[in-house]
């Protein structure tokens, strides 16, 4: 459900980008990692465009995507594949 919300609303709307955080989350405690860790990426990406790297949700959602991320890093190995 939260994925056709996230579709029918604009991509770039603060609720849309909540959206794909909160939905990434879910997916991560489903055991979809690999789903997650894309999502959160592609979340933090937007966040950072739309709302700005200082906005408490982008940095929120940035903590959640180093914490996923082997080792603390700064890179997803699996974007893309």
């Amino acid at each position: 459900m939260n994925v056709q919300v996230m579709q029918t609303r604009k991509a770039d709307h603060p609720s849309t980008l909540n959206s794909m955080a909160y939905l990434a989350l879910a997916w991560k405690q489903l055991g979809r990692h690999h789903d997650a860790l894309n999502l959160m990426q592609q979340s933090v990406e937007v966040h950072n465009r739309v709302l700005g790297p200082d906005h408490p949700h982008t940095v929120s959602y940035q903590s959640w995507l180093t914490k996923w991320l082997p080792e603390g890093g700064t890179e997803m190995a699996c974007v893309g594949t």
